[in-house]
């Protein structure tokens, strides 16, 4: 397994410092993990609306990494659990009204044996179309290598065999390497899998990124948004279309709305708390 990058490890401890400022009240260990998953909420997130979902999907999140400081699932809770009973509310790109909204979502793929991919957000339009979040918090800090079980090209017989997403997995499958930053794998499989659970929908699948407040001073950041436009590109055109942006951007964009009445009051509480400086 490879070592923590330095930009990890100083991303972690200014996180660690966000949630220290932002809840004295609770106990933070050496590793920026809290007791319990209510500890690692924000002012107005609550356990009874997404709990369930959580412990549906696979591994056991709330009682690991979902308490660490730096959970990307963590961050996909406190940033779309106040949305969870006004779905109607939230505005993603694709800008579709949405009557659902959900954590780590099944999506299968159709392959038999292998596990399907879990979204960590879906949003469901039911007289339209879905968004499909993958989050990530500090995971590009390590590097990837592309890994497919030989099932993906074997029984991928139907419409995705004829799309970017697969001519993607094909490219990925002779050079693993191509992305350094980027776990393209992953997007690629979770890409099946929406088009096998959606297959007569409008579909997006977005990447959504953590980004400090200084991103510019660390070459890190400009360098896994390469490999996210590299990704972009090679996949365009096709269903799912993908999208991809930063927490900090998506938030920007939230600020600008009146609407609800507590969004400002939450747009504020994210950035307390994540908008740190590395």
């Amino acid at each position: 397994m490879s070592q923590p990058s330095a930009p990890f490890n100083a991303s972690r401890a200014a996180l660690i410092n966000g949630l220290r400022r932002t809840r004295a009240d609770v106990a933070i260990d050496a590793k920026g993990y809290v007791k319990t998953a209510a500890d690692n909420l924000l002012d107005g997130v609550s356990l009874v609306d997404f709990e369930e979902d959580l412990r549906q999907g696979d591994g056991n999140e709330l009682a690991g990494k979902f308490r660490a400081a730096h959970s990307s699932s963590a961050l996909a809770v406190n940033v779309f659990a106040p949305f969870k009973q006004c779905p109607s509310a939230l505005r993603l790109p694709g800008d579709t009204r949405f009557s659902n909204l959900c954590f780590e979502r099944k999506c299968p793929h159709g392959l038999a044996g292998r596990r399907s991919p879990n979204l960590d957000v879906f949003a469901d339009a039911e007289a339209g179309g879905v968004v499909a979040i993958e989050s990530k918090c500090l995971e590009p800090m390590t590097p990837h290598i592309a890994n497919f079980a030989p099932a993906y090209e074997a029984e991928i017989r139907d419409a995705r065999r004829a799309t970017p997403w697969f001519q993607e997995m094909i490219r990925l499958t002779q050079d693993p390497k191509t992305y350094r930053w980027l776990d393209a794998a992953q997007l690629v499989k979770h890409a099946f899998g929406i088009a096998h659970s959606v297959p007569d929908r409008p579909s997006i699948l977005l990447y959504l990124f953590w980004e400090p407040s200084n991103p510019n001073e660390h070459p890190f950041f400009a360098e896994h948004r390469k490999d996210v436009a590299r990704f972009s590109d090679s996949v365009s055109g096709t269903t799912p279309a993908f999208a991809a942006m930063s927490y900090p951007e998506l938030w920007a964009q939230w600020a600008k709305s009146s609407q609800p009445e507590w969004l400002q009051t939450h747009v504020q509480r994210l950035n307390d708390r994540y908008r740190v400086a590395v």
